[in-house]
């Protein structure tokens, strides 16, 4: 009996210590005993992560350089009109209100002749020509002709190609031409150059033997020629030469004299 008596006290004793741990034991007012869980408080060790990025040795200065930039020249608004600050002559009309009223007046209103040179290198550029003519009653071209230019001491050789459409009073829809060239000139002397040239053209089947566009010069033909050129005065030469140009009604080359003066430099 004092066996049992011992194991129970003995029991009790370990379930209270161990409840002790885990229960808050409390005793109400009626005398009952209460146990309320306890909330341990775990300590977690959580290293303290840090990032700092990482820059190239070859870069460093570089950037210690950018950080202490400061543009000598502030950005620059342009306060002018839309219209004065496209540089194409072939888009400043339609940024014109009066467009319109000058179609009326002259069919040639919205005309333009332009070309643009971006040099490569010390002896070679690529040059652009666009241009758009109209002949009241005979008709009107629209075309451009990229083209390389080469050029060292007293040569300059320049060759590309050149595409379009034109109308007629025989074509009133527009018509596709296109072709390539070249051209040589030899600077002999101050006052004389001698040039050669050389121009291959396409135009539909229907234009071929278009009189309009046989008989304006404006158009391009097919045709090979050269000329010397006379130096008179800074401003003013002369130059004469010889033509052969390609008529498709009689289908043979026709020879033509060339007399044109020279302006500017």
């Amino acid at each position: 009996m004092k066996r049992g008596c011992l194991f129970v006290i003995l029991l009790v004793a370990v379930l209270s210590a161990q409840a002790q741990k885990v229960f808050t034991l409390i005793q109400n007012k009626e005398g009952k005993i209460i146990a309320i869980p306890k909330y341990p408080d775990f300590e977690f060790n959580i290293p303290k992560f840090a990032y700092k990025s990482y820059t190239p040795a070859s870069t460093q200065e570089l950037e210690m350089k950018l950080r202490g930039f400061v543009p000598e020249t502030p950005l620059s608004v342009d306060e002018r009109p839309m219209d004065m600050q496209i540089q194409s002559a072939a888009y400043r009309p339609y940024f014109n209100v009066f467009t319109p009223m000058l179609q009326k007046v002259s069919p040639m209103a919205l005309d333009f002749d332009e070309t643009v040179l971006k040099p490569l290198n010390d002896n070679l550029s690529f040059m652009i020509t666009g241009r758009q003519f109209t002949w009241p009653g005979a008709g009107g071209i629209t075309d451009i002709s990229p083209q390389f230019v080469w050029h060292q001491d007293k040569w300059m050789v320049s060759g590309g190609g050149f595409a379009g459409r034109f109308y007629t009073p025989f074509n009133p829809s527009p018509g596709f031409m296109g072709g390539f060239n070249t051209q040589i000139s030899y600077s002999a002397t101050d006052w004389l150059r001698l040039r050669a040239w050389g121009q291959y053209t396409m135009y539909d089947k229907n234009n071929e033997k278009n009189s309009f566009v046989i008989m304006n010069p404006s158009y391009n033909h097919t045709a090979v020629g050269s000329a010397l050129e006379f130096k008179f005065t800074e401003d003013f030469g002369m130059g004469v030469g010889v033509q052969y140009e390609f008529n498709p009604i009689k289908q043979k080359m026709e020879r033509q004299v060339l007399f044109f003066p020279i302006l500017g430099k």
